[in-house]
């Protein structure tokens, strides 16, 4: 009994719960983007709100929401990177 104690914390330590809601925000020449990212278990719903700059006139937002499956993002202390995206959990 005392020899599966160890094993089991080890698996229970190794078990990191990534759920929750990132953050980014990215601006260049030609728009504004906030992107949040809801993580549940597998699924990553991803929320986006971007402004479009045509001819130095900022345009009004716009939304965009979709889920995102079999990703394989990773996990850096309170970061998730995707895509070569850094997202800051909330």
């Amino acid at each position: 009994m005392k020899k599966l104690i160890i094993p089991i914390l080890l698996l229970m330590a190794c078990n990191t719960n990534h759920d929750g809601r990132y953050t980014n925000h990215t601006q260049g020449q030609f728009s504004i983007t906030d992107d949040t990212l809801e993580v549940r278990d597998t699924l990553i719903i991803e929320h986006t709100g971007f402004q479009r700059i045509r001819n130095g006139v900022t345009r009004p937002k716009e939304y965009k929401t979709k889920q995102l499956f079999e990703l394989h993002p990773q996990f850096n202390g309170n970061q998730l990177i995707l895509n070569n995206t850094t997202y800051e959990k909330l």
